[in-house]
């Protein structure tokens, strides 16, 4: 709840400042009735504005992936077969290295649904796919690299596929075989 400070007393909240007005209006002869309403009216109005920004400030993302980042994604043979490679530039940490079993795996848990779901419950979904603890990156890099692409929307912390279940799963298939042929290169704005 938002605190109002008030000069002289210890601090009130917004609507103990109202009930206070309310009080002094009622015990005023002329136009206490249209008063008390309109201060109904500021009540509700309050009210719903500080609803409004706590929803906004829950579904807020946290973190640097709100924006777009430049990257490079390119598919290549690593020790476990063929790999996402994700490459941002300018980075001091090594390559991000998705192997084809933990793409899929991903890409079979977001194509399950048109609902949108959270980081969390993909992960979750793919690892008892998989029969294993996928790591978080092996989940980020698929789906920075589908929202890149188009496949995947991105609102707030949540995931949706684009298109049908058999489309998405079509393309998700093209889009690693376009990146096993030539890199696809994401530009920042």
């Amino acid at each position: 709840m938002f605190v109002m400070p008030r000069a002289g007393t210890p601090n009130q909240s917004w609507r103990d400042v109202l009930d206070e007005v309310r009080e002094l209006a009622s015990r005023t002869g002329t136009g206490r009735t249209k008063l008390l309403r309109k201060l109904d009216e500021l009540e509700a109005t309050v009210a719903n504005e500080i609803d409004t920004l706590d929803d906004a400030r829950r579904r807020r993302v946290v973190g640097p992936r709100a924006r777009v980042r430049a990257a490079t994604y390119t598919v290549e043979e690593s020790r476990r077969g063929p790999a996402l490679i994700e490459i941002r530039p300018g980075a001091a940490a090594r390559p991000y290295k998705v192997p084809l079993p933990y793409y899929r795996a991903v890409a079979a848990e977001v194509a399950s649904t048109a609902e949108p779901q959270l980081f969390a419950t993909i992960k979750a979904a793919a690892s008892r796919g998989l029969g294993e603890e996928l790591p978080d990156y092996a989940a980020r890099v698929s789906l920075r690299f589908w929202s890149a692409s188009g496949l995947v929307d991105h609102e707030g912390a949540r995931f949706t596929r684009v298109g049908t279940k058999a489309e998405f799963t079509r393309r998700v298939r093209d889009v690693w075989k376009n990146a096993s042929s030539a890199p696809f290169e994401v530009h920042p704005g």
